[in-house]
């Protein structure tokens, strides 16, 4: 005699497949193996000094390692899959995190050197429509804390180098005090921020 209050004979065929989701298509395990592989080989063109910085395990870094160590073909395509499926047995969530920050500082650091640049070529009268005196009262007036007889001293040895054809000596001392200078008032600012943060309630 059969229970009516037993449900199992007639369980639901979808709760049933929820409880075993379809294993993934060969083409989106091809996929994903590719992704691995492409992180992979992202990882060993990575200087060390970033590795470090990332959450990787002592086993993948050594293979990363030695990935970076290899030349031959062959070799490095052996060791790419090895890699690969040591990564495969780790949460690579975290890395992928991380390197995703890592991307973002990069390109914020090109995103400043081009800024650098601009203002370089601006007081360097390279921009229509602006003299250097005008791009320099400009600089200043952005940067009241800036080294202006540094700046104006700079700026003429630069634009003479410019105008007799000399080598720009004085135009790399100049973007390298633009740097220093545009860095120490993102340090400013940090700082100004570090210190309204603490004063929230």
């Amino acid at each position: 005699m059969i229970d009516q209050n037993d449900h199992s004979a007639s369980a639901d065929p979808d709760d049933a497949a929820d409880a075993f989701p379809p294993e993934p298509s060969k083409s989106q395990r091809k996929r994903d193996t590719d992704a691995v592989r492409a992180l992979g080989e992202e990882l060993a063109a990575l200087p060390a000094s970033t590795l470090d910085t990332l959450p990787i395990p002592d086993d993948v870094r050594s293979a990363v390692d030695e990935l970076q160590r290899i030349s031959r073909h062959g070799a490095k395509k052996r060791q790419l899959g090895y890699l690969a499926r040591r990564m495969r047995q780790i949460d690579l969530a975290p890395l992928r995190a991380a390197l995703e920050k890592e991307r973002n500082a990069a390109r914020l650091e090109i995103r400043r050197h081009h800024l650098l640049e601009q203002w370089r070529d601006r007081l360097l009268g390279k921009v229509a429509e602006e003299t250097p005196a005008a791009a320099l009262t400009a600089l200043l007036d952005s940067h009241t804390g800036a080294d202006s007889q540094r700046l104006r001293q700079l700026q003429r040895q630069a634009l003479a180098e410019q105008s007799t054809g000399k080598p720009p000596r004085a135009a790399r001392e100049l973007f390298r005090e633009l740097r220093q200078l545009f860095a120490a008032a993102q340090d400013e600012h940090a700082a100004i921020d570090e210190t309204n943060t603490r004063d929230l309630p």
